[in-house]
């Protein structure tokens, strides 16, 4: 996974770490480092991987066969045989959460969002109120740019958990590729209320700041990004923030540490 800002890892991140083992096997065009850091995609690239939202079928059945063995699959590389395998697991086990989702990230990942979407919608036929993967459906939606439909599973996520950051998190994404940087803030906000270690959350709240005109908040904002978890983007934005507040040696000086990260 991309993120090791976490002392205690997200959901999705978890999720995502046990269902591809290694982060040198994430290969999303546009995740999970655009700009040498932050995903500016971060509900499609990363969607629950291991099932945790509803437990899977005894160890032994046959199901569960068909669940470990996709599972190495996915970890080893062979996205088309995990892909076969958990189809072949739905024959057997129609409603497993687990399988849907976990099939739903390698179609995503193959360029399928479409088919992805099905996958995700069928698991949220059986388990209708399962956090993980309505923000999951909202991550393939908001990447097809469906933004009313991600917005409806985002807000149906927080009616059900309204302490879910994963789900305030998406939403302020929302809010911000749709360009209303205020509501984004919020939602940002909201997010850090429930996980102040979101050192993504801290930078995209800074960024929302800074195009609302808010530039001492977003240079707190992205300081604590930046203590979370440096990177060259980070850097960077609060260069950009420094030369809006007409602090041309502060700038220069965060620039300096953007290349030096770039240059790593």
């Amino acid at each position: 996974m991309r993120r090791a800002r976490h002392s205690r890892t997200s959901g999705r991140e978890q999720a995502h770490l046990e269902l591809f083992g290694t982060g040198g096997l994430e290969a999303d065009p546009v995740s999970r480092n655009v700009d040498l850091h932050f995903s500016m995609r971060p509900f499609a690239s990363e969607p629950t991987g291991d099932g945790s939202a509803e437990p899977g079928p005894a160890d032994g059945t046959e199901a569960e066969r068909f669940y470990q063995r996709a599972g190495e699959a996915a970890r080893r590389g062979r996205w088309t045989e995990a892909i076969q395998l958990y189809r072949e697991l739905l024959v057997l086990e129609p409603g497993h959460a687990g399988a849907h989702n976990n099939l739903a990230l390698l179609l995503e990942r193959a360029g399928e969002p479409a088919m992805a979407l099905d996958e995700l919608s069928a698991a949220l036929r059986y388990h209708p109120d399962q956090i993980e993967l309505l923000v999951n459906r909202a991550a393939i939606r908001a990447g097809m740019k469906q933004y009313d439909e991600a917005e409806a599973d985002l807000r149906r996520a927080i009616r059900l958990a309204p302490s879910s950051a994963d789900a305030h998190f998406n939403l302020g994404m929302v809010y911000w590729r749709r360009g209303l940087p205020e509501p984004a803030a919020d939602a940002f906000r909201r997010a850090l209320d429930h996980d102040e270690s979101n050192a993504a959350a801290w930078y995209y709240l800074g960024e929302a700041l800074n195009h609302a005109g808010d530039h001492a908040g977003a240079q707190f904002a992205l300081e604590r990004s930046a203590h979370l978890e440096p990177s060259a983007r980070t850097f960077h934005m609060l260069g950009r923030v420094f030369d809006r507040m007409h602090r041309p040696t502060e700038a220069l000086e965060m620039y300096r540490q953007a290349r030096d990260l770039e240059a790593r």
